[in-house]
């Protein structure tokens, strides 16, 4: 049984609004991952005072983790089976593309300029994360990337308004 994790704990200073709660935000993706069957979708939902933002399962970030490398390196120890990260910013993503990443077999997806985008790494159970250096990236440098096709357009982040 694969884990979603939803992160969903930034700020959104860039973007002038909280990026979870746009364009449907945590709630559209949780409610597009329960459509693909899955079971547990965990909300990373960042400060404590978050966590009533959000419905079903939510981990507040624990004190110990100063970084977004620190706290996935810690959910992915908490968590048995396989794990599919979605980011609350991924407003393109559809259910063709969560179809897509939830059966791929594992991988970081390229989006449509051929970027790579931990943020919607899928992991196998059996894949270990890298060392983090303090960078996602480097915590999946070892997984192979994706070539997604037609869904490759849903695999893009936003960071600014413009984007």
């Amino acid at each position: 049984m694969v884990t979603v994790i939803l992160l969903a704990g930034g700020k959104s200073s860039r973007m002038g609004q909280d990026k979870a709660k746009m364009e449907g935000g945590v709630e559209r993706l949780h409610s597009l991952a329960t459509q693909c069957g899955v079971e547990r979708i965990i909300t990373l939902c960042g400060d404590v005072s978050r966590q009533s933002m959000f419905e079903g399962e939510t981990w507040p970030d624990p004190p110990s983790c100063t970084s977004l490398s620190e706290i996935l390196e810690w959910a992915f120890g908490r968590i048995d089976g396989p794990i599919q990260l979605i980011s609350c910013d991924s407003f393109q993503l559809e259910r063709g593309g969560m179809e897509f990443l939830l059966t791929c077999g594992g991988g970081v997806p390229l989006d449509e300029n051929g970027v790579r985008q931990p943020l919607l790494a899928n992991s196998p159970s059996e894949w270990k994360l890298s060392p983090s250096k303090g960078r996602v990236s480097s915590l999946f440098s070892n997984y192979r990337s994706l070539e997604v096709g037609e869904f490759a357009g849903q695999m893009k982040n936003f960071n600014t308004p413009l984007d």
